[in-house]
Parts: C-alpha cells; sequence; structure tokens
C-alpha cells in the first residue's frame, strides 16, 4: 500500500465518508483503523495496516443490485486517492 499509514487512513476516512453521503452506509469505529459497517440491507468492515486494506461487505438479496455500483465507487476512490499518494 503507498504513502504512509496516516495517508492511508486519511484515504478511507473520506471514503467512508462518501459512502455514507452518497448510500446511507454508515460507519463507526471499533478500534484502531477498524471500521463497522452498516445501512439498509448491507453490513461489513474496513481493517487497515501498514500492509493491507480490507473491505468485506455482505449485502442483502435487495442490495444486490447496488453491487456493482458500490463496488466501483471504492475501486475509483482508493485507485485516484492511492495514485495521488505514490
Amino acid at each position: 500500500m503507498p504513502g504512509n499509514l496516516a495517508q492511508s487512513k486519511e484515504v478511507i476516512d473520506e471514503l467512508l465518508q462518501d459512502l455514507e453521503n452518497k448510500y446511507h452506509i454508515h460507519h463507526q469505529e471499533i478500534g484502531e483503523n477498524h471500521y463497522h459497517l452498516k445501512g439498509s440491507g448491507i453490513k461489513g468492515e474496513v481493517k487497515l495496516d501498514h500492509q493491507e486494506l480490507i473491505i468485506t461487505a455482505q449485502l442483502n438479496f435487495m442490495m444486490m443490485a447496488f453491487k456493482p455500483i458500490i463496488e466501483k465507487e471504492i475501486h475509483r476512490q482508493l485507485d485516484n486517492s492511492f495514485n495521488h499518494l505514490s
């Protein structure tokens, strides 16, 4: 993962805020650089450390239609943000 952990955390914080604003996917920090995600029909978590970023999400049947949109948005934001850090 390019950049240092503090820069990566800034990118993740921005992503989480955007997911909340656009898709009403709320996040709660449950530990250092570890978040729970929850929204209508979605739950998951985000973990960040010096080596990797792991984002997992479970969607209910109704939210499956939004899976490609949400995935694309996450990939787009991460690609743009981490490319600027390198």
